[in-house]
């Protein structure tokens, strides 16, 4: 899922946008999530900084009363977040070749000079638009999946990976495919980022959902076509089931 982010130095107008996604995300959570509403653009810095979001909606005011302004930091946040997706909500539409300027490739520009309804529905297209951009750019994704192994990369077609473990050898990854089984170096939640389409059934195990060939309610066991088994944390039960549509 893609973190929404909110960057706006006006409580009132923080408030309003924050409601406005809120109801968003609530009959989109298939692919988005809340991610933060602040403002202060550190701590949004340092939400990117730590949780290091993939694809992230950031919808940020221009003029932030602070130390930097809302290009500034959309340029900081390009450095973290390459694939971010920015939206400008300000009154400052002049500033708008600035952000040419620094090559940060707006996706869009919104006018705080109108009525809620208008800043709603502007707002609203503004997240469908990168819902779509998002939902295209996954799907572009899926076709394939990289590792390396020594000095040899391999380019195998995600649809043909069932799940990722943890190796007994430290720091390696153990991968699970149709086409048979592969080690290479990494960690498990570097690759859940860059790869949204699978699922972190629980610490140690990443899957691809749609290769599960059933799933028992009462043990939480979830069966693969080649054999494998492994089990969902209860934390993420009702994630797993909402993916495989069972609610």
């Amino acid at each position: 899922m893609y973190p929404i982010v909110m960057c706006e130095d006006n409580p009132t107008q923080l408030s309003q946008i924050t409601t406005i996604v809120k109801n968003y995300v609530l009959f989109h959570d298939e692919d988005f999530k809340f991610g933060l509403s602040t403002s202060d653009p550190q701590e949004c810095l340092a939400y990117v900084n730590k949780e290091q979001p993939q694809n992230g909606i950031y919808l940020l005011d221009i003029d932030l009363n602070a130390q930097i302004d809302g290009i500034e930091l959309a340029a900081k946040i390009r450095v973290k977040d390459v694939q971010a997706k920015l939206i400008f909500i300000t009154t400052h539409d002049e500033l708008a070749p600035a952000t040419l300027k620094h090559q940060l490739e707006a996706l869009g520009f919104i006018s705080k000079d109108q009525s809620v309804e208008k800043l709603r529905d502007e707002l609203i297209d503004n997240l469908n638009l990168a819902r779509a951009r998002s939902i295209a750019a996954a799907q572009e994704r899926q076709q394939n999946f990289s590792f390396t192994v020594g000095s040899r990369i391999y380019n195998l077609n995600l649809q043909d990976v069932l799940l990722l473990t943890p190796s007994d050898i430290p720091h390696r990854i153990s991968l699970y495919a149709r086409s048979g089984e592969y080690e290479f170096y990494g960690k498990l939640q570097t690759v859940e980022k860059k790869t949204p389409e699978l699922f972190r059934c629980s610490k140690s195990a990443l899957i691809n959902v749609s290769n599960i060939e059933s799933y028992d309610v009462k043990t939480r066991m979830i069966y693969f076509s080649n054999g494998m088994n492994c089990k969902c944390s209860l934390t993420k039960v009702k994630e797993l089931k909402r993916r495989l549509k069972l609610v």
